[in-house]
């Protein structure tokens, strides 16, 4: 564990202070999945805090499924699959701390590989003229972020907060209650995707042009094409992030593609 400056025992909530502290370790990669946990005697001179104050800290991360304690083992760190991503807690975490973590990273880009492509599709039969209105408006905010001349981000936390509103314009036209509520769960963790892709990314331009694209296939009711360029946007993402995407992707892509193929055939 990293051992920074002690928790100030005059806080009022050392539990939840303990937490955000094995929090930072956590979802940074430093410790992993697997790993065991200092025992509860180092934490307490480790961070300067009781006892009561550790095992409290440790229990808002057993609840969120982080963590596992075993009677006479230790404190394990469980799977990430096991974590409950959807907390917000936990995705403020996520935020705050997982910016080094690669393998959260590839994990969220991995579901918006999955998701997003599907969404487009349905957001391109479904959304109306006040979702079109929110899709370009975000695009114009990312577009008026970016130096013309060089074609690189001039204002990070605008260019950021567009993108992620983009996004979240898409799973709301879908018009379905879950994509309309994950699209709100999910920005923490997208932001983090967003954030550290758009930092490194060459030539903004490019991500620009194929958001563009996107919005217009979804404007047109085009939801074999807005397929497409949501998946064109993931590409850029993952060259950006500097990951060429698993196989499972271009497997899980041409099985989703042939689906709404079917889908698009059966409609009415």
């Amino acid at each position: 564990m990293s051992r920074e400056d002690p928790i100030l025992v005059g806080g009022r909530d050392l539990g939840a202070q303990v937490a955000e502290r094995l929090a930072a370790d956590l979802f940074s990669g430093r410790v992993k999945p697997g790993d065991f946990l200092p025992k509860e005697v180092e934490l307490t001179e480790t961070f300067g805090v009781s006892r009561a104050s550790i095992r409290a800290g440790l229990q808002i991360l057993v609840a969120l499924g982080i963590v596992r304690r075993f009677a006479g083992q230790g404190t394990v760190v469980a799977e990430y699959c096991d974590w409950n991503m959807l907390d917000p807690q936990v995705t403020r975490w996520l935020v705050d701390h997982a910016d080094p973590n690669i393998d959260f990273l590839t994990e969220i880009l991995e579901f918006r590989y999955a998701a997003e492509p599907y969404i487009s599709a349905i957001a391109a039969e479904r959304a109306s003229a006040r979702d079109l209105m929110a899709m370009e408006e975000a695009h114009k905010a990312m577009a008026a972020a970016v130096d013309p001349l060089d074609g690189q981000v001039a204002d990070q936390d605008v260019f950021d907060d567009a993108d992620v509103a983009f996004h979240a314009a898409i799973y709301r036209a879908t018009h379905n209650i879950v994509w309309a509520q994950l699209s709100h769960i999910l920005s923490p963790a997208i932001r983090l995707v967003i954030r550290r892709t758009n930092a490194t990314a060459d030539e903004l331009r490019d991500t620009l042009e194929r958001h563009r694209l996107l919005m217009e296939c979804i404007r047109l009711r085009r939801p074999r094409e807005a397929f497409d360029a949501a998946i064109h946007v993931m590409n850029r993402t993952a060259v950006d992030l500097g990951s060429s995407g698993r196989q499972t992707h271009r497997d899980l892509i041409d099985l989703m593609r042939r689906q709404v193929e079917a889908d698009l055939r059966s409609a009415p």
